[in-house]
């Protein structure tokens, strides 16, 4: 069972589960398992029960279809919830022979995290932005160069630690182990992003049910992040509002009929079952689109004001990519963001057999990224510790004191 990751992601509306196997050569997927998530909003755990009910019943279902007994997950955090801090690591290349080796870039990555962090925050993730031997700079890999003096210049991504606590106390309650956290935005500009997007400059916009998510791309690394309070959930609980009907109703009929606009639909009319009496009467599809449509808008016009503001719109030469479940699959909404931001635009989704859906993107993203960062600077997983540890481990007791945290350091420990 060696070099197999499980990664889980928590939404405010599901939870979604993958395990793959990783090789040289990429990811294979295994199983996944996904389930209804009542306990959060807006990213944040607002009932640990519920989370921790959803985190079980998604777990189950991925144990059942691969038929493994996985008690140990990689776990995603809200890009909207972390700050990047810029810091350089420096160390001597000790090696005779002076040659670097991924023992040195481990070790120049540990040196880039010292830095006075606040408090209340804790470190989740290094992301290298660019290495320096001997003053020459915009080095990618320096494993196998020959030099005297290594330099990283790295973002620091660290994340609330109230935030980041009740996250994982949902999670062992499940009686799971913690492995590491990955930021949602590497997740998923590892799944969805090709290179050259990276490189010439990109946004990701992903759109969940109670947020919607920003990410920038530029030269290869992320720029920034950020979020808006508004999501998927925002234009079910405008249909249920302006129809009158109630949020679960509104949710299917949105799922079964929901276009941006009348065109993109096949039916002339919507049946609408009413909350008070339980009838159901026929609503026109211009009607239907009406609310849609205003709500989608709303949304991408919001980021695309984010963006301006940051002064960061004009660097996107590969345009915008779209996932996430709130709005993706809503046919037309391609052409709204394309009208409201005048960039080229694509749908995002995972290209894996069962799991090409954006539902699945930010749980492929997390097996994926990691399973890159294994092979990453010479770091070949059959070398690795941590091998052994995703299946078959003693869980750890619950309410142990930094024992999750302890893992998280320990898992920035490896990779670096």
């Amino acid at each position: 069972m060696d070099n197999l990751i499980a990664g889980l992601d928590i939404g405010t509306s599901k939870v979604s589960a993958v395990l793959a196997k990783a090789s040289s050569n990429g990811i294979q997927i295994l199983g996944v398992g996904i389930s209804p998530n009542n306990g959060m909003k807006k990213g944040v755990v607002v009932d640990i029960e519920s989370t921790t009910k959803a985190v079980e019943q998604a777990m189950d279902q991925l144990r059942n279809m691969t038929n493994m007994e996985v008690d140990s997950v990689f776990i995603n955090i809200s890009g909207g919830h972390v700050t990047l801090f810029e810091n350089r690591g420096v160390i001597a290349v000790t090696r005779e022979d002076r040659e670097i080796t991924g023992e040195d870039v481990r070790r120049v990555m540990q040196a880039a995290r010292i830095f006075a962090l606040p408090p209340e925050k804790e470190i989740v993730d290094v992301i290298p932005k660019q290495f320096i031997v001997d003053g020459y700079d915009e080095i990618r890999d320096p494993v196998g160069m020959f030099g005297t003096r290594l330099e990283v210049d790295a973002s620091i991504v660290t994340c609330n630690s109230t935030t980041l606590q009740n996250l994982i106390r949902s999670v062992e309650r499940a009686g799971l182990d913690i492995e590491g956290v990955v930021i949602e935005p590497l997740a998923l500009g590892e799944v969805l992003l090709t290179r050259d997007e990276k490189e010439l400059g990109v946004v990701v916009i992903d759109v969940g049910a109670g947020k919607t998510e920003y990410s920038v791309f530029e030269s290869g690394i992320l720029k920034s992040s950020g979020f808006i309070p508004v999501g998927g959930d925002s234009i079910t609980n405008d249909l249920a509002v302006g129809l009158r009907m109630s949020f679960g109703e509104a949710e299917n009929l949105k799922k079964q009929y929901g276009v941006v606009k009348p065109e993109y639909s096949q039916c002339s009319t919507v049946p609408v079952k009413g909350i008070a009496d339980g009838g159901t009467r026929e609503v026109s599809i211009e009607e239907f689109c009406e609310i849609i449509e205003a709500r989608v808008y709303e949304i991408f016009f919001l980021v695309n004001r984010e963006l301006l503001k940051s002064g960061i719109k004009d660097t996107l030469s590969s345009g915008v990519v779209i996932t996430g479940g709130g709005v993706s699959f809503l046919k037309g909404s391609k052409e709204v963001v394309q009208e409201i931001m005048n960039l080229p635009v694509r749908i995002g989704i995972p290209e894996y057999i069962g799991v090409s859906s954006p539902v699945y993107s930010s749980g492929v993203g997390i097996v994926k990224y990691l399973a890159g960062r294994k092979y990453y600077y010479g770091g070949e997983i059959e070398s690795t510790p941590k091998k052994t540890r995703l299946f078959g481990r003693q869980k750890s007791k619950q309410g142990q004191k930094g024992g999750a945290l302890t893992r998280i350091k320990d898992f920035l420990d490896e990779y670096f």
